[in-house]
């Protein structure tokens, strides 16, 4: 949780890895849908797609490094997949990013960066992206306070298909405004 510095804990950390980790897998679940045969692609083939500036790639490159997909987990090399992805134009590469400096996963944990890097999500339509700035927000960490700023973000995250964003919604607290 948040300590009475507003500084992220260790179980916090965890909790939002452990989210973003059940993220992806919905993401790459809803992505395999789409194909029928329910091949997945090499490692080498989306590291190659990847290397050709193929944002989507990039982005399923980092879930399974992040993950492992029966490899060792490689957060480092995830937070590279998804830096190429986000500098490529990808919201999901932006949000992706950004819970990894969220959480300290593969990178320093730096909440003011992971917050430029929602917004910039969001600001692309990603719904995820949307959804952990309105809880930065909520909480009031690298940015002001904000509970209707917060609601505005989870709304969005909702009306875009977001679980995230639409338990964030109905769990805010609004009488304590």
């Amino acid at each position: 949780m948040i300590d009475n510095n507003n500084t992220v804990t260790g179980s916090y950390r965890s909790a939002v890895l452990a989210a973003m980790l059940a993220a992806f897998a919905l993401a790459w679940a809803s992505q395999s849908a789409a194909n029928p045969t329910g091949a997945r692609p090499e490692l080498t083939e989306l590291a190659a797609s990847c290397q050709q500036g193929d944002a989507v790639s990039c982005n399923d490159l980092g879930v399974i490094y992040l993950d492992g997909y029966g490899r060792p987990a490689d957060a480092s090399a995830a937070f590279g997949a998804f830096q190429r992805s986000c500098q490529t134009g990808s919201a999901d590469g932006c949000g992706n990013l950004g819970a990894l400096y969220e959480s300290g996963a593969g990178v320093p944990t730096n909440v003011e960066e992971a917050a430029r890097l929602y917004q910039l999500a969001c600001n692309q339509g990603g719904a995820l992206g949307c959804s952990n700035l309105g809880a930065l927000y909520a909480r009031g960490l690298s940015v002001p306070r904000d509970i209707d700023a917060a609601e505005r973000y989870f709304a969005f995250a909702c009306k875009r298909g977001s679980a995230a964003g639409c338990t964030n919604l109905m769990e805010l607290d609004l009488p304590q405004r």
